[in-house]
């Protein structure tokens, strides 16, 4: 239990940090994946619950409605040639297939009904609410508020109003808009897979996947009224809002993004200064003093220590040059040389080539030992 309610504390600090960072960011790639982060905190947070039906249908209905979102940004990108919502507006009336497959995919994210993030989302909301977990559900209801506000600024900010960018936009082709097309259908219809009371579809699916409905936990056989009307409440009230906010052309995508909160704001903008905390409350002090320490033994330990090896190698070497090999070896050698060569020029005077020499010198030699032959006996 207490690693469970741990998982949950985490998942509902994750879907309510990372939805506010959604909101201040300019690349609309930024807005999806900090969104991404917040549903996953609903889903951990599911988890933690015990709806693990809840939140692995989530992740299923959120597959199809975010990879939507994403080819949705990469195509209005492409069109653009920028990342930045600055450098967006009015795409609507250019690219229609991506602004309603688009829109699709916010409706699915903001939770409005029919669509697949709707029936998961609500499932989750009701996990929270009939688990006893109340200020989990709240903050769940507050990120539904959240993530179709920031939504609700992607889509003004990107496709409504006058285009502030460069260049003519224009529809991508076949192959990028197709397949947003069939994740569309996926996020409009796939939701009905798992609908409390109506169909279990999921449900059973899961369970012949091998997951023991031991470990699936309690599946919802009905809606919770209460949960369903305060997340369609709150996402209704963020499309409202954001509406209201960010509908209206300006001059330029930096005035119509009028929302500013002054204490808010710049903390969201700097990441919680989680950066900056890491940087100079962290790496910097530490980067400092120990480049400093690295560099010091560098310069005056091991440059030392090899310094000496190099030294003292080469005096070794220059003594085996000098005095074993040039004075030792090689004179002796040398010296060996000579000498054989100095015996041998004087042995070749006995090697006349005169037949009448040799003779003399055998008979001497037969005489020598005959003499000394006689004188061993007597």
């Amino acid at each position: 239990h207490e690693a469970l309610d741990l998982v949950l504390i985490i998942g509902a600090i994750t879907l309510v940090i990372a939805g506010l960072l959604a909101i201040v960011q300019n690349d609309i790639k930024r807005v999806l994946a900090y969104s991404t982060l917040s549903q996953l905190g609903y889903m951990v947070a599911a988890l933690g619950a015990g709806a693990y039906t809840a939140g692995l249908f989530h992740l299923f209905t959120h597959a199809f409605f975010k990879s939507l979102l994403f080819l949705g940004a990469g195509s209005v990108i492409h069109a653009v040639h920028s990342n930045n919502m600055t450098d967006m507006g009015g795409l609507r009336k250019d690219m229609p297939r991506t602004f309603w497959t688009f829109i699709i995919g916010s409706l699915a994210l903001a939770g409005i009904p029919l669509f697949a993030g709707f029936f998961s989302k609500d499932e989750i909301l009701a996990a929270f609410n009939e688990g006893g977990h109340p200020i989990v559900f709240w903050l769940g209801v507050g990120t539904a508020f959240i993530t179709a506000l920031y939504m609700t600024r992607a889509v003004s900010l990107t496709f409504f109003g006058k285009y502030k960018g460069h260049g003519h936009p224009h529809e991508s082709p076949a192959i990028m808009t197709v397949p947003m097309m069939g994740l569309a259908v996926g996020a409009l219809l796939f939701g009905f897979l798992n609908v409390p009371g109506i169909t279990d579809f999921f449900y059973e699916l899961v369970i012949t996947r091998g997951v023991s409905a031991e470990l699936l936990g309690e599946h919802a056989t009905s809606f919770d009224f209460f949960a369903l009307f305060a997340g369609l409440t709150a996402g209704l009230l963020g499309i409202a809002l954001g509406y209201r906010l960010y509908y209206e052309d300006a001059a330029t995508q930096e005035e119509r993004d009028r929302l500013f909160i002054p204490v808010l704001w710049p903390v969201l903008e700097n990441k919680y200064y989680i950066d900056d905390l890491y940087m100079n409350g962290i790496v910097n002090p530490i980067k400092g003093p120990v480049a400093r320490f690295i560099n010091w033994t560098n310069s005056y330990i091991i440059d030392f220590v090899v310094n000496i090896v190099g030294a003292f190698t080469r005096g070794l070497g220059r003594f085996v040059y000098s005095g074993l090999d040039q004075r030792g070896i090689d004179l002796a050698i040398n010296e060996a040389g000579a000498g054989t060569g100095y015996l041998g020029s004087k042995l070749r005077y006995i090697q006349t080539g005169k037949v009448q020499q040799y003779a003399v010198a055998l008979f001497g030699g037969a005489l020598v030992l005959v003499v000394g032959f006689w004188i061993s006996i007597t």
